[in-house]
């Protein structure tokens, strides 16, 4: 399967009945988001393991329970992420660190890939509220859809800053077999958060298209900020740009072809008429 394949059926349980309530998982828990930005906060993880089981079991004080122990082990591991790298020792470092005995990591059969994995969707949840709060002062200002979308890849990019120098063991981990569809939906799970917010409520193949450019930004982005030694990864946010403005041209141009089709087509119809008239077969004249 290719990877804009993968990338594409993960947008389609997106755009599902234009539902925006994703279903995924992270580390055995079972995370679901609704659409709407107070609702996709860390705290709709819900730690059923069941394919299918009722949210009013969230409630269970062993639930809670057990969601605060994963999400605490988590968070510390990510401190020593730039020490461990994204390996169970970060993990069982994480679970020392909150007082939890280091067979805690067993909660994580994932490994490595169940931290990155909780680290990308963290950063998701948090470029959501940035974005929801931009969205607000945006109606202000009226910046236009693709700086907002400038905007938010930029911040969703240097929330890798502080772990640059694991980042590529991360992505390595990732593109595993058996982690790639975690990947992609996260992946899927950010653009859709960033066309949401700018906006975008086509219902069309455009819905695609639009994520699967922003998608294509966003990670060739994110592999030249890997190599990128300039001051605050300034040559990184040069070269984003002029991958939106190839995206720009590219969407001007394909409508402009529409456009031209419509006038075309107009103008066999018009020519045809005439030309039927001059023949004596117009209908009107029958």
């Amino acid at each position: 399967m290719s990877l804009f394949k993968c990338l594409f059926q993960s947008l389609q349980i997106s755009s599902k009945f234009g539902a925006r309530r994703i279903s995924t998982k992270v580390c055995g828990i079972k995370l679901q988001i609704d659409g709407t930005p107070a609702a996709r906060g860390l705290r709709s993880f819900s730690t059923n393991t069941e394919e299918q089981q009722d949210s009013s079991q969230s409630e269970n004080p062993e639930t809670d329970r057990e969601y605060e122990t994963k999400t605490r082990i988590l968070n510390s591991a990510l401190t020593f992420v730039n020490e461990y790298g994204w390996t169970k020792k970060a993990i069982v470092a994480g679970a020392e660190e909150e007082g939890y005995p280091a067979v805690t990591h067993g909660l994580f059969p994932g490994g490595g890939a169940d931290l990155v994995s909780y680290f990308y969707v963290l950063s998701n949840n948090q470029l959501s509220e940035k974005l929801h709060k931009e969205t607000q002062k945006d109606a202000e200002e009226k910046k236009g859809t693709t700086k907002l979308i400038r905007w938010a890849l930029e911040t969703r990019l240097r929330m890798i800053i502080p772990y640059i120098d694991t980042w590529p063991q991360a992505m390595g981990i990732m593109t595993l077999p058996q982690n790639a569809p975690t990947a992609w939906q996260n992946l899927a799970n950010l653009v859709d958060e960033i066309w949401y917010h700018a906006g975008d409520r086509s219902t069309d193949m455009n819905w695609y298209t639009k994520r699967l450019s922003v998608a294509a930004v966003y990670k060739s982005s994110e592999i030249y900020m890997l190599q990128d030694k300039s001051g605050d990864y300034l040559e990184t946010w040069q070269f984003m740009d002029r991958r939106i403005q190839d995206i720009t041209k590219m969407g001007k141009a394909v409508k402009e072809c529409q456009q031209g089709s419509d006038v075309m087509r107009e103008g066999v119809m018009a020519a045809t008429e005439i030309a039927k008239n001059i023949l004596g077969v117009s209908s009107r004249h029958r």
